[in-house]
């Protein structure tokens, strides 16, 4: 059959990830269907799609508190701007779809949903939605879903109270993630390092103050620290913290962008980073405490929300904390136990396969009838 999963990369990499690890699972359960990523704003205009990623983080970096406000009253937003949005996209998309001719849609972002649920009547394709974030968009919700896949029990009832979506379309599979840590979940941390290892990530644009981090581990005392960074595609960053790496008084590896964090994540004790909703739930299932640091505004913001109700992080306010943290864990092994504990209740490693089993049954279902 013919799938294309339609996503984005204008706010980071990890809608793009999550498709990524989609078309892993589906290659890996059958290699002979046809499968494409899709970046729906390029599609309209690649010139529309590189002056929306600007304009997002001009506003994150320089206006934070713009976009927590816009993202506040994105349920406002979603009641006029879908409409328009689907207007605007809606001639380039019904060529682009006569010319793929697709069984089904995968959407892990909700640009072009608006457009792709109206012209799914025409071309009679499924269509389904998998939420990236431990938080309801409004702009996700449409008319003609097939199906959405969310990250936990909590979005499931709330997609049914707020919105009487019929449970049966909401199936909680977890976020998207590689499939590797559904096949390596039960393989044990090396029990062997001296080392206290802490990985250090920004997102896939590497933003937040990642140099001021690493040097707070000067400040670490009774623990033997070393590092991992990844920088994502930040450029500048990396080559800093490349130059700077041989001055620190601990070991450090400096990583641009990592096709596969697995083995990182799995050979680390802690993890400090921004809470993408993609790096999250790789954390949860590599069952790797997690200090939350500077989230982003809006869904990064209700991800670290989610993650401390369901107590498997640890949030700072101020990277000076940082140290007090590293010591603490390392030095109360109950509260580091407690924490992956807690971590294993919501993690899903198998979330890739849950929702492509989900679809492709759904798919041949429809073709049998």
């Amino acid at each position: 059959m013919k799938i294309l999963l339609v996503t984005e990369v204008i706010a980071g990499n990890g809608h793009h990830k999550a498709a990524e690890s989609l078309l892993k699972e589906i290659k890996r359960r059958n290699p002979e269907h046809e499968v494409k990523i899709v970046h729906l704003l390029e599609v309209w205009s690649k010139s529309i799609a590189q002056w929306a990623q600007k304009i997002y983080l001009s506003i994150i970096l320089k206006r934070p508190k713009v976009w927590a406000w816009a993202y506040r009253k994105e349920s406002n937003f979603a009641f006029v701007f879908k409409q328009i949005i689907a207007y605007l996209m809606y001639i380039k998309l019904d060529r682009f779809l006569k010319k793929e001719k697709p069984d089904l849609i995968i959407a892990t972002h909700a640009s072009g949903l608006t457009a792709l649920s109206k012209l799914k009547k025409r071309y009679h394709f499924k269509l389904a939605a998998v939420f990236t974030d431990y938080h309801i968009n409004n702009f996700w919700i449409q008319n003609n879903m097939d199906y959405y896949f969310v990250g936990h029990e909590e979005l499931k009832r709330r997609l049914i109270e707020q919105f009487s979506l019929d449970p049966n379309q909401i199936i909680n599979s977890g976020i998207p993630i590689d499939p590797v840590f559904n096949d390596l979940y039960f393989q044990e941390r090396n029990q062997e390092d001296h080392y206290f290892r802490i990985l250090v990530m920004g997102g896939g644009l590497g933003i937040g103050s990642i140099q001021e981090i690493v040097n707070s581990f000067k400040n670490v005392g009774h623990v033997s620290v070393s590092v991992y960074v990844v920088t994502g595609r930040n450029k500048k960053l990396y080559q800093e913290l490349t130059d700077l790496a041989p001055l620190l008084p601990f070991p450090i590896e400096v990583f641009s962008y990592v096709e596969e964090l697995y083995p990182m994540m799995k050979s680390s004790h802690l993890v400090i980073t921004k809470p993408g909703g993609l790096t999250i739930s790789e954390a949860l299932s590599a069952s790797i405490p997690i200090l939350i640091v500077q989230p982003i505004p809006g869904q990064e913001e209700y991800n670290a929300r989610f993650l401390i109700r369901n107590r498997s992080a640890i949030r700072i306010q101020n990277i000076a904390e940082i140290p007090y943290w590293v010591e603490y864990l390392y030095q109360h092994p109950g509260l580091y136990k407690k924490i992956q504990a807690h971590q294993t209740k919501i993690a899903r490693p198998n979330s890739s396969s849950v929702i492509i089993e989900s679809l492709l049954k759904s798919v041949v279902q429809c073709y049998t009838k």
